[in-house]
């Protein structure tokens, strides 16, 4: 009885659905799960019982196998006979057994040979290289089926440098360096290295005949600048309209008027330019060229026919004739050749993607422009930078501005790639409908390097399964449209719409995933609207607090200031009352110095007894010789800190100023002789 196993949910991820296939039905080749689940389109369900289904008839072969191997093959007894009939298929008595025919009871033909079991498909290894030179790291993920060439050629699109000139060092201490043919698998890598970019030949010039100018103090070498960018600023003097453009330093002079004539649709040979140094040629490049680095200006302008010899114009007539001709010519043939279904576009039109791409920018605008040439002006707008970069235009902003990513990629030897671009991928609808819903990213496959190079980059980004789809599907199912989502932090491919497919089902697959996607996006537009009022509260909330922060400063700032202002005023007071202390007492001290000693009572000089009464109240008496001047009594009260520049002296009856006598007068000839009182008092100021 087969056995059937029900899943109750299913993994949307196809890798989730690759690792499940795996852990149910045993099968480690990589190449075979992915069969299995293209062959069951990717139901996780049908795939495993078709392969249980497939295990158990081959059980069962194996058994019948032992069965009958287990049987001698001689002549058999009569105990076999009708075991003979049921393998024969007859009945035993219609069907007596022939005895000297012994072969034809155990023909191998009763048997069905059990069909031989094809060997296993090798196994792919995804391998992972970090590449370091001078002061870049280049990331590459290569199948093992690879060769060291393969590794230098992308390397080549990365640096611009020759692959010639390359010389990868770090394949290991014991392995002698690989030549370009050597195949990854046959070094037996791990999964993870590091290998060393050395150009020992790239020529590093020095002296005066150096190709190098200084760069914020920095001399910039000949081969730095071919590694480098240029900024070119070129003003067109016919628009008014200046273009900034970024050429490597790999580039030509030619490669830029080639991109100039992609930009405005002007021929080389009708452009005239001003700014390149003189006797410079179209090839050389532009580290060569002795332009300015990093940046140069060019003035662009047409050529007017006007301003041509007649023989210049009349060539250029007679050429542009021809084409015309010749272009007529090709029309009738192409048109004959359509009823035989021959592939037109090579014989009609220039590849979309050029080989050998050294600028992915200038590449795409190339993509654009050629695209645009043979399906017409209504067309996809397609993003014009790596596919990183369309990423990031689609999926890094705001939630409620994020769209979904269609990556549209282009194969010319599918009879299937006109009709599509022309019929439904240029459909107004379609294109209405891509513009305000997606980012579109378009690359061409129909070179074997084009086609490594798109697989590369989508293994970095969408991981194996995605890279196995575009590798292993037929050609005649191209074009393809990978829609690609970004739902919380996981890019994933939604969608791969295939070129056999019409114009509704093209329009029904667009919207459906439009839908799942909004559906989706909407919890994240209601999150991140929450994350941003939260931040916006705590930003608030910060700025609050760093006022309050800043307030708090000042205040703090202000009262120490007044307290440092304060504590200023009192030190100089403290000094100023400790200078006017001291010049009192320096005074006091003179005063006590030149005053005479009080006589005793039984003196026999005459004596005058000055009571004298204080502003404090108190009273102090003193006996002074009767000769000695009116002086002695100011100093007196001088050496008590009453002076007269600030104490006045006065009688008691009658009352009047006695400090405005004389200082000389003898005491004896005034008021205080034999004795006499004074008030002491403050002196008022005006």
């Amino acid at each position: 009885m087969r056995q059937r196993i029900s899943f109750t949910t299913m993994a949307t991820n196809r890798d989730e659905i690759l690792i499940n296939f795996q852990v149910c039905t045993g099968i480690e080749n990589f190449d075979e799960c992915l069969a299995h689940l293209e062959q069951n389109d990717w139901c996780l369900e049908r795939a495993v019982n078709a392969v249980m289904e497939a295990q158990q008839e081959a059980q069962q072969a194996q058994d019948v196998s032992d069965v009958v191997a287990a049987i001698p093959m001689e002549t058999p007894p009569s105990s076999f006979r009708p075991l003979v009939a049921d393998l024969g298929g007859d009945d035993a008595d219609c069907n007596p057994p022939d005895p000297p025919a012994p072969a034809l009871a155990f023909q191998p033909a009763l048997i069905p040979p059990r069909p031989p079991t094809p060997p296993a498909p090798r196994t792919i290894r995804m391998i992972n290289f970090t590449i370091e030179y001078k002061d870049k790291t280049i990331n590459l993920v290569l199948e093992d089926s690879r060769t060291v060439g393969t590794i230098k050629t992308l390397l080549k699109d990365e640096l611009h440098i020759p692959v010639d000139l390359m010389v990868l060092e770090g394949w290991g201490h014991t392995r002698i360096r690989p030549n370009d043919s050597a195949q990854l698998s046959a070094l037996h890598l791990p999964l993870e290295n590091r290998l060393y970019l050395q150009t020992p030949n790239i020529p590093e010039t020095s002296g005066s005949n150096s190709n190098t100018q200084p760069i914020n103090g920095e001399e910039i070498s000949f081969a730095d600048k071919l590694t480098r960018s240029f900024e070119l600023c070129i003003m067109d003097t016919d628009d008014k309209q200046e273009y900034r453009l970024r050429y490597s330093g790999s580039k030509t002079i030619l490669d830029v008027k080639h991109g100039m004539f992609a930009l405005t649709q002007v021929p080389v040979r009708h452009q005239q330019w001003d700014g390149w140094p003189v006797n410079s040629e179209d090839t050389l490049t532009l580290a060569a060229s002795g332009i300015e680095f990093p940046k140069h200006e060019l003035r662009f302008r047409r050529i007017n026919n006007k301003t041509r010899s007649p023989k210049q114009a009349t060539d250029e007539q007679t050429a542009s004739s021809d084409d015309e001709e010749f272009e007529d010519a090709s029309d009738m043939y192409l048109d004959d050749s359509a009823v035989f279904g021959n592939d037109l576009t090579s014989r009609r039109f220039e590849a979309l993607l050029p080989n050998n791409i050294e600028d992915e920018t200038l590449a795409l605008m190339h993509f654009s422009q050629e695209f645009r040439q043979r399906y017409g002006e209504t067309h996809p707008q397609f993003f014009l930078a790596s596919l990183e970069d369309a990423m990031k235009e689609a999926f890094n902003v705001p939630a409620k501005d994020r769209k979904l990513l269609a990556i549209y990629i282009h194969n010319d030897r599918s009879v299937q790639s006109n009709v599509f671009c022309s019929q439904l991928l240029c459909a107004e609808s379609i294109v209405s409908f891509l513009t305000q819903n997606y980012v579109t990213w378009g690359w061409d496959i129909s070179s074997e390097e084009n086609k490594i190079r798109l697989q590369s980059t989508c293994t970095k980004l969408f991981g194996s399964v995605t890279t196995a789809t575009i590798k292993n599907l037929q050609q005649d199912k191209f074009p393809l449209l990978l829609i690609v989502m970004r739902i919380r932090s996981n890019t994933e491919v939604f969608a791969v719409l295939q070129g056999n497919t019409s114009l509704d089902e093209l329009m029904t697959s667009l919207i459906h995933a439009v839908e799942s996607y909004n559906s989706q996006r909407q919890s994240e537009i209601v999150q991140e609207a929450e994350r941003n009022a939260a931040e916006t509260l705590k930003k608030e909330q910060d700025e609050a607090y760093h006022e309050s922060l800043l307030a708090d400063r000042a205040k703090l700032e202000e009262k120490l200031r007044l307290e440092r202002e304060e504590m200023e005023r009192q030190m100089e007071e403290e000094k100023e009352k400790k200078q006017i202390e001291e010049a009192q007492e320096a005074r006091r001290m003179s005063f006590q110095s030149q005053l005479n000693a009080e006589p005793p009572e039984d003196s026999p000089e005459p004596i005058s007894t000055v009571r004298m009464r204080l502003p404090t109240g108190e009273m102090l008496t003193r006996r002074f010789i009767a000769t000695s001047p009116m002086r002695m009594v100011i100093m007196y009260l001088g050496t008590k800190g009453y002076h007269t520049e600030e104490y006045k002296i006065l009688t008691t009856f009658p009352k009047k100023r006695s400090d405005h006598t004389r200082p000389v007068s003898k005491l004896q000839r005034t008021w205080t002789f034999p004795s006499g009182n004074t008030l002491c008092g403050r002196t008022l100021s005006d």
